[in-house]
């Protein structure tokens, strides 16, 4: 058996009369008028394709009629089928040759009035010495007379009971039954060339309709969006072959091949010369002798090499025990803008992957969305930035058909080198590219490699889904309009090469969230939460869907089923830090504080040695009051992130709340008396500061800080701008009116826009929220509000620290 179809089966025999192999191919019999016509046809085609003599064309030998079998004798050919080189794109210096032969084989049968009928690369047949041979005319038919009538061009669904040939590569005139010539197997043509080129097929789907609708109605993306190595002239060319108006197509293969011909001169390349690689030489057993000498070579040469692994590890860097580790985004010297994108989604799917050892001790992560906010560009900004200990700096380049980028860890305290390792990988294979950046990272931290794919983690199957689902997610990161724009034109186009992965349609909803949040057009966000379900349904074991769709409720305002989201992806992903942190803001909005406390304290329970969680519940008691725990939870925290600013910072800025100054030190520079121009400097860099991250919160569909407006609000009065301060201060509010650090710049807002009783209301809301009243009492902020009366009430819990706090006029 060598393969079978819908027409029947192909065996290989043996001619005993002339002593040589064939292929027979046996006609199934389903019996009926039908079954008896169509056999009879094939049978008349099949002696009309006798007569074709080329060396590219696999012969027919004979056709056998016994009654109840048709049998065809063909010439078998050695090799191996087009279709077993499609699982990646062909270097464009094969396609020349390759596709040449394929023309000239082609024309051979139309000039002998032979149309083939069912051209696709398992009927292309590639020989050992590497010569294309077309097989199986058996459903051949007699070329028309361009223009004639019904009457006189039977068509092909007249000859059997259904379509013949293969759906996927048949012109649009073989589906609805139109006339049949040479431009049908030119379009069939067409699509095997797109598929050479790309290793995808134009108009794929796992449902015929949707094939049908495609090739009747659609235009496929251009083969050189998705092979860089495809010049323009040569992606027209296939264009005009796979035009649907037969009209529009060459109308011989005398015209592809003068077309390809052109094409091939315009890039450099010389058309028919042939693809050669070298072919190693048999390899000679050695006497016994020689052969025992040789084993004891290499097992020499195997001691040596674990002798070297043995000192290699033993004299390499040691690591932290705690690390602190953080990805930063890629080097791309000298690329092109769309490869420096894939270069950027390629690096943030590393991160996402390398990100789940957060649930080994001692291993902890900034997400690459971190690394790339802070624009961290060296290992002293990611310590600065993130915290971070450890830095990985990749290098990402492309030369020619290949990939290569180099991975070195750097540890930024000392500012040397702890390793680099350097990945190679063709351009036609994403997989490997991408477990071979994962694989070099996990050695470089001595973490466990496991068995771990690409395949597996990122739930995609197909080379060209994966090459779309990273540049798409490099566009979203740019996050330009034009950006934004074109990342949902790169996802939607990963979710058809591949329906049924979830993956594409998370990050699709990603960006459409993103789009909502840019221009506030409503109908972004229905598109997002329809992307983001079907995501869901088409794999719900994966915490990603989950937490995008409640990313996505939460902005509805559905925030009852955010938290039901939220939930599973914890459950799923357990180091999914956005989850984590979101799941318990869901429960403030809900106006359910202590739930919200719950979620942070599970998530330290699950991963004691991460500072986040610590850093989430810090915050929490600061908003509520508890200065206090805020005070030992900000002290674990540093615990954990040593090397972290924000949490000295953040200690610090309590200490001097709760009134004691000896313990704390600040900048209070816009407090010098005397000096209004160094402040209003630093009121308008604020402001544009602010303005940036509000901005960049939006693009990139982050949530919402409302410490952001509300600071800015309080600055605004002062700078002469009392309209926008108010919009600020609303926007704030909006986001988190029961913030008590949200209605503190509420009250000191509102106090400088001369509305002191509205003020008052705020800042009486704020104390009973647990803003510190020790810090209204020793503030140089509030000498004004000094003698009223509703004001020092509020002062009149506040504690004394004697000795300690600053007179006012200090």
């Amino acid at each position: 058996m060598l393969g079978s179809g819908g027409m029947g089966e192909v065996l290989l025999a043996y001619d005993m009369l002339l002593k040589r192999p064939v292929a027979l191919k046996r006609m199934r019999d389903e019996g009926g008028q039908d079954a008896a016509e169509g056999r009879a046809a094939v049978l008349q085609e099949a002696r009309r394709a006798s007569r074709v003599n080329d060396r590219r064309i696999a012969a027919i030998y004979d056709v056998l009629d016994l009654g109840d079998e048709l049998l065809i004798v063909m010439e078998y050919v050695e090799g191996e089928t087009l279709r077993r080189r499609l699982g990646e794109p062909m270097p464009v210096e094969a396609f020349w040759d390759l596709s040449r032969q394929c023309v000239e084989a082609l024309a051979a049968a139309h000039e002998q009035g032979l149309i083939h009928r069912d051209v696709k690369p398992e009927n292309l047949m590639l020989t050992r010495g590497r010569e294309i041979k077309i097989l199986d005319f058996g459903i051949a038919r007699r070329m028309p007379r361009r223009g004639a009538g019904p009457a006189e061009s039977t068509t092909t669904t007249e000859l059997y009971p259904g379509p013949a040939g293969t759906p996927q590569y048949m012109a649009p005139e073989a589906h609805y039954g139109g006339s049949i010539d040479e431009r049908s197997d030119i379009f069939s043509l067409g699509v095997v060339f797109y598929e050479m080129l790309t290793a995808q097929h134009p108009f794929a789907d796992e449902s015929n309709e949707v094939v049908l609708d495609r090739i009747m109605n659609r235009a496929p993306r251009p083969a050189s969006e998705l092979n860089p190595a495809v010049d323009r002239a040569l992606s027209g060319v296939i264009e005009r072959m796979l035009a649907r108006d037969p009209a529009q197509r060459f109308d011989s293969c005398a015209a592809v091949r003068e077309a390809l011909l052109a094409a091939s001169r315009e890039s450099g390349a010389v058309l028919g010369v042939p693809e050669t690689r070298p072919v190693p030489a048999p390899r000679a057993t050695p006497p016994k002798p020689i052969a025992r000498a040789a084993a004891l070579g290499f097992a020499l040469i195997a001691l040596v090499a674990a002798a070297v692994g043995v000192w290699r590890v033993l004299s390499s860097p040691r690591l932290p025990a705690e690390r602190r580790f953080a990805v930063l985004p890629p080097v791309t010297p000298g690329a092109s803008g769309d490869f420096a994108l894939l270069a950027l989604g390629a690096t943030e799917l590393l991160a996402g992957r390398l990100i789940r050892y957060q649930d080994r001790p001692g291993f902890q992560m900034a997400t690459f969305a971190e690394s790339y906010d802070e624009k961290a560009a060296t290992a002293a900004d990611a310590r600065k930035a993130l915290g971070a200990n450890l830095a990985l700096i990749p290098a990402l380049e492309q030369h020619d058909n290949r990939w290569r980028a180099r991975l070195e860890l750097r540890e930024p305290a000392r500012g040397r080198s702890l390793g680099t390792r350097v990945v190679d990988v063709p351009v036609t294979e994403p997989f490997a590219f991408a477990d071979s950046l994962y694989h070099g990272a996990l050695a470089l931290l001595r973490l466990p490699a496991g068995a771990r794919t690409a395949e597996l983690d990122l739930g995609v199957r197909g080379a060209g889904t994966l090459r779309f689902l990273m540049q798409g997610i490099g566009r979203r990161r740019a996050a330009s309009a034009d950006d934004r724009r074109r990342a949902i034109e790169d996802f939607e186009t990963a979710c058809r090469t591949e329906p049924g992965a979830a993956t594409p349609r998370m990050w699709l909803a990603s960006a459409e969230l993103g789009q909502y949040l840019a221009t506030k057009d409503s109908s972004w966000l229905a598109r997002a939460e329809a992307s983001a379900r079907a995501a869901v349904s088409l794999d719900g074991g994966r915490a990603g869907p989950h937490r995008t769709l409640a990313s996505v409720l939460g902005y509805r305002k559905r925030h009852a089923e955010a938290l039901a989201e939220y939930e599973r992806a914890c459950a799923l992903d357990p180091t999914d830090d956005e989850a984590w942190h979101l799941w318990g803001r869901t429960w403030l909005r809900l106006g359910k504080p202590d739930e919200e406390r719950k979620v942070y304290e599970a998530a330290i329970a699950r991963r004691p040695h991460c500072y986040k969680p610590r850093w989430w519940l810090a915050a929490w008691y600061f908003y509520n009051g508890h200065l206090g725990e805020a005070k030992q939870a900000y002290r674990e925290m540093i615990r954990c992130a040593p090397d972290l600013a924000t949490g000295y910072a953040s200690l610090g800025g309590l200490l001097v709340l709760d009134g004691e100054y000896d313990r704390a030190l600040g900048e209070a520079y816009f407090w010098l008396r005397d000096r209004p121009d160094q402040a209003r400097d630093a009121y308008r860099q604020a402001l544009r500061v602010g303005r940036e991250e509000i901005a960049a919160r939006a693009q990139r569909g982050s949530s919402v800080d409302p410490m952001i407006p509300a600071n800015l609000a309080t600055l605004l009065p002062k700078l002469g701008e009392p309209d926008t301060a108010r919009i600020m201060l609303a926007d704030a509010l909006a986001a988190d009116s029961l913030n008590a650090m949200v209605q503190y710049c509420a009250a000191l807002t509102c106090w400088q826009l001369g509305e002191r009783d509205r003020a008052l209301d705020w800042l009486t809301r704020a104390v009973a929220g647990g803003y510190p009243v020790v810090w209204l009492r020793d503030s140089p902020v509030h000498r004004e509000w000094r003698g009223n009366p509703r004001f020092d009430s509020l002062l009149a819990g506040a504690p004394s620290k004697s000795g300690t706090a600053p007179s006012p006029g200090k």
